[in-house]
């Protein structure tokens, strides 16, 4: 069905439905964002209230105790709520195909990955702060970004494979139009073009342009191959157009400012601590260095989600309309997001404050007439 305009009218039951997943999707999030926020807050008056709570080792050993105490911390707090959004909603509403065990092993293999990066880091950052204790701040900021790059960088490649399998595309015909797509947004692409077993765990759908250099690859998942060919490569044309705008540099960089002035920040609380509490448990490499430090980067980030949030949205309609040009059909775009948005029950038309919030993308609807007004022009 569509409107007078043309854009597509979504059912008042899917809406309803589709409403009342993410908001109590979003609900549950929050509570438990709220509840780890705590834990991090309560670590820190236990570390601050005496020399006690210090675990025993040396710089490295104290970091990687007092981030994984307060990362499994964290998770046993969030884990009901977790549970609640990631798993009993999904299976209500016919979205998951993932057993109970194995939505468990994968939680494992997070938290485990989770102490494996977090912890270490936090073991680096405390001996940073002993070897060079009057410009820690600046040294482990650098480091912390060359940490998130090198994530950001291999995460898709690297880690991915640890919860999903990956192979080679099996249909040669789609195969050949998406490269012939590459080349002609000339989009370097040296991984080929590989297909992700997301259905053996959801049956939502997705496709990214991911990794970077000789790494770099197309990966569609499973559940998109019942799409049209127009629809795949209209999605896969919006994933380009990231790469081609830099976007992800972009956003990498963003978020690299944001972690050095945190880990600026955090100098200055420490110092104020130092005179308000007992100066012997903030001196540079004591546990609650780490607490602090987390406690910074959380507020901070929260306060500044939202601009990003307008960039990245600003983004996505570049990526919309980028697609609109080079994708070989008109109405590929279209036809897809109205799918993805029914298969992953998405709320077309979330509330406002929900979008400038907690979204990375604008709502369906309003990309529905953007893209309708593109390819009119």
């Amino acid at each position: 069905m569509h409107n007078a305009k043309g854009l597509p009218v979504f059912e008042d039951d899917f809406l309803r439905r589709a409403r009342s997943y993410q908001m109590r999707r979003l609900y549950a999030g929050l509570t438990s964002s709220a509840l780890e926020f705590g834990v991090v807050l309560a670590f820190l008056f236990w570390y601050l209230g005496a020399e006690a709570a210090k675990p025993a080792g040396g710089a490295f050993v104290s970091g990687f105790a007092a981030f994984s105490f307060i990362a499994l911390s964290k998770t046993l707090v969030s884990l009901p709520f977790d549970f609640y959004g990631g798993y009993t909603l999904a299976h209500r509403e016919n979205l998951s195909n993932q057993s109970l065990p194995g939505w468990l092993w994968d939680r494992c293999k997070g938290i485990l990955l989770l102490l494996l990066l977090g912890g270490s880091a936090s073991g680096v950052f405390l001996m940073i702060m002993i070897v060079w204790p009057a410009d820690w701040w600046w040294i482990a900021a650098l480091a912390s970004v060359l940490l998130v790059v090198f994530i950001s960088l291999i995460a898709p490649v690297l880690l991915a494979p640890i919860f999903f399998r990956f192979k080679p595309l099996a249909d040669e015909g789609l195969k050949k139009r998406l490269l012939k797509l590459l080349k002609r947004t000339r989009a370097n692409v040296y991984g080929g073009v590989w297909e992700m077993d997301m259905s053996s765990k959801s049956k939502t759908a997705n496709a990214a342009l991911v990794g970077w250099g000789p790494s770099r690859r197309v990966v569609l998942s499973d559940t998109l191959l019942d799409f049209t060919p127009d629809e795949i490569e209209a999605i896969l044309a919006h994933e380009i157009a990231h790469h081609a705008g830099r976007h992800i540099p972009a956003l990498i960089a963003m978020k690299s400012v944001l972690l050095v002035f945190g880990v600026y920040l955090s100098g200055h609380v420490l110092e104020w601590l130092g005179e308000w509490v007992n100066p012997v448990l903030v001196q540079p490499g004591e546990p609650a260095c780490v607490v602090v430090l987390w406690v910074v980067l959380s507020l901070l980030g929260v306060v500044m989600s939202p601009f990003i949030l307008v960039i990245s949205r600003a983004f996505e309609y570049r990526c919309d309309h980028y697609s609109t040009k080079y994708a070989e059909v008109r109405g590929g775009l279209s036809s897809a997001l109205v799918k993805l948005c029914k298969q992953n029950l998405t709320d077309p038309e979330p509330p406002v404050w929900v979008v400038a919030l907690f979204h990375s993308h604008p709502s369906v609807s309003d990309r529905l007439a953007r893209i309708e007004s593109w390819e009119k022009a």
